[in-house]
C-alpha cells in the first residue's frame, strides 16, 4: 500500500497571487489557455477557502475583552 504524503505549507499570500494570475490569464488569453487558467484559478481559490476554514484565526490582542475600558 502507498503511504500518505505529508502536507506542504503554502503561504496564503502566494495563494492570493496564484489566484490573481489565473484570473487575469483567464480573461486575457485565447480559448484553450483561458479555460485552463480559469480551472487553475478555481482550484487555487477553493484551496484558499479551505485553508481559511481549517487554519487558526487571528488571535485577539491580550487585554482586549471587546468592551471599552475607562
Amino acid at each position: 500500500m502507498i503511504s500518505a504524503v505529508a502536507a506542504v505549507a503554502v503561504p496564503r499570500p502566494l495563494l492570493f497571487g496564484l489566484l490573481a494570475v489565473g484570473a487575469v490569464v483567464a480573461v486575457a488569453a485565447p480559448q484553450p489557455t483561458s479555460s485552463f487558467a480559469a480551472g487553475f484559478a478555481a482550484g487555487v481559490g477553493s484551496t484558499l477557502v479551505v485553508s481559511f476554514m481549517k487554519g487558526p484565526g487571528r488571535p485577539e490582542p491580550s487585554g482586549s475583552s471587546g468592551e471599552d475600558a475607562p
